[in-house]
């Protein structure tokens, strides 16, 4: 088995290589198991453009750098990863490594059984150990309402930044996807839940990271208001023929 890791990086080079290399590398190479970090640089100045640079001289094959120039979302450097990556299972994570990941410890016994992970810091089980800010944490707590309200998706969140899927369900969800910024979460559930894919909730250990790369929260929300909106109004396009359900069914384990 490999295991893709895609990480969406703006403006943490330091801190997202830094942590590959004193968290990632050992834990990951503590698992026995073959894997890779892909890391999505969209928009970053020239300083973490040359840092990226030159962490990555320190890293072997497993560690790859995809630059993107345009300025597009985190929704688009994780589907540019999900597209790039060639792994059986492929996941995506935060820069700062907010979501401790011996929640692997979790999903690896069980990982052939379902289509996909998502990590929860509010289902039973799980511990914030560092919390947000009142600010973030008031934008969070309203857009648990209105994803609730819009969506029926049944999980206790959608925003926490740590999900995993079978390599050909990854795929069709950056095939299927348009949402570029934040709201990306929100279309991956979506259009499992529409299609009927098992995707189980797990509770994590989830510390707040140090900086945020959400410049403008007031505008970030509307953002995200907005994109529900093309979420919703797509439904049609989300919905597979039997046939393409078919072939993206799960083999039992």
């Amino acid at each position: 088995m490999k295991l893709s890791i895609v990480i969406p990086c703006k403006s943490q080079s330091e801190t997202c290589f830094s942590n590959i290399q004193k968290i990632g590398i050992p834990y990951f190479d503590s698992l026995g198991i073959d894997y890779e970090f892909l890391v999505v640089i969209d928009g970053s100045d020239e300083k973490n453009i040359s840092l990226a640079e030159a962490w990555i001289t320190k890293f072997d094959h497993r560690v790859k750098v995809l630059p993107y120039e345009d300025k597009l979302g985190k929704g688009h450097n994780v589907k540019h990863g999900f597209l790039e990556a060639d792994g059986d299972y492929i996941m995506f994570m935060d820069a700062d490594f907010a979501t401790d990941l011996h929640i692997m410890e979790r999903i690896l016994p069980v990982i052939e059984k379902h289509d996909g992970f998502i990590a929860s810091r509010r289902c039973k089980g799980a511990k914030i150990l560092v919390k947000q800010t009142l600010k973030r944490r008031f934008v969070s707590w309203v857009s648990r309402i209105l994803i609730r309200m819009r969506f029926h998706l049944g999980y206790s969140e959608t925003q926490c930044g740590f999900k995993l899927f079978r390599k050909d369900l990854a795929k069709a969800l950056a095939k299927y996807q348009i949402i570029d910024g934040f709201a990306f979460d929100v279309e991956y559930l979506y259009f499992c839940h529409l299609n009927g894919f098992d995707i189980q909730e797990v509770p994590c250990e989830w510390n707040d990271g140090e900086k945020s790369t959400i410049d403008n929260a007031a505008k970030t929300s509307m953002n995200f208001v907005g994109d529900m909106k093309r979420i919703k109004k797509n439904k049609k396009n989300y919905i597979l023929s039997l046939e393409e359900k078919e072939s993206l069914k799960r083999k039992e384990a």
